[in-house]
């Protein structure tokens, strides 16, 4: 069966499938282990309008891709590879998502496990997350309190929050080994249930009558803080060269 790539962009993204913009990102694409189905060249493949007048919208880039999703990988495959995992429970925005995404990856996070909300594969998402999202894992877990139980023998769960049992990030106890990063929605933070399961529960200070800041820009914070405290365990870790 042939594929209607027409279709595909004028839905941006269907069960299967999602579309990619701009010459970069698709750069990017093609050097991943993503499935490209089909590189779109506007002047060649298409005139701009009719990549417009699909889209929904004035397409001004040099090159669209539609990619397969790639199948929903195992827990193993977050818990085995080196960093912070992100754990989203119900993310709204895409375009806080594909920040989020784009965080995880540059900050040395392992992979993004997702509960509800928001597709990393959205249209806004993946060109928040500027190619990132084709350097990390990504799982959508069927039973995040199931995911939580198994990550919390490997990994040390860290909660962000404003409750009253929360303590700031620079007070937050030395730990050893991996830590997973719980980041609420946007609106209500998380339940009291997320919070129940977390090793601790941390929150940055804030100034001028300010509660929090935005989640896709806190999780740059945490995770900069959470590299830097593993290299610096690896650093006291590491034997001394000989003299």
């Amino acid at each position: 069966m042939s594929l209607d790539w027409k279709a595909l962009l004028a839905a941006r993204e269907t069960e299967t499938h999602f579309v990619v913009e701009g010459r970069h990102a698709v750069e990017r694409l093609q050097t991943s282990s993503y499935s490209v189905e089909r590189i779109l060249r506007i002047g060649t493949d298409l005139t701009r309008r009719e990549a417009s007048e699909l889209l929904g919208f004035h397409f001004h880039r040099s090159h669209l891709a539609i990619a397969r999703k790639p199948e929903n990988p195992p827990l193993s495959a977050l818990v085995s590879t080196p960093g912070t995992v992100v754990v989203l429970p119900e993310i709204a925005d895409p375009g806080n998502l594909g920040t989020i995404v784009r965080n995880t990856a540059g900050l040395g996070g392992a992979g993004i496990i997702l509960g509800k909300g928001a597709s990393p594969w959205n249209a806004k998402a993946v060109r928040a997350s500027a190619g990132a999202l084709f350097r990390i894992f990504l799982r959508r877990s069927a039973s995040l309190t199931d995911d939580l139980r198994q990550l919390a023998r490997s990994h040390t769960l860290i909660g962000t929050s404003l409750s009253p049992r929360s303590v700031p990030l620079a007070n937050l106890p030395v730990f050893a080994g991996p830590a997973a990063l719980l980041l609420g929605p946007e609106d209500f933070g998380l339940t009291g249930q997320l919070e129940s399961l977390c090793h601790h529960l941390v929150r940055l200070p804030m100034s001028r009558e300010i509660d929090s800041l935005n989640v896709a820009s806190a999780s740059a914070v945490f995770l900069y803080e959470l590299q830097n405290r593993s290299i610096a365990a690896e650093r006291t870790t590491s034997p001394l060269p000989n003299t």
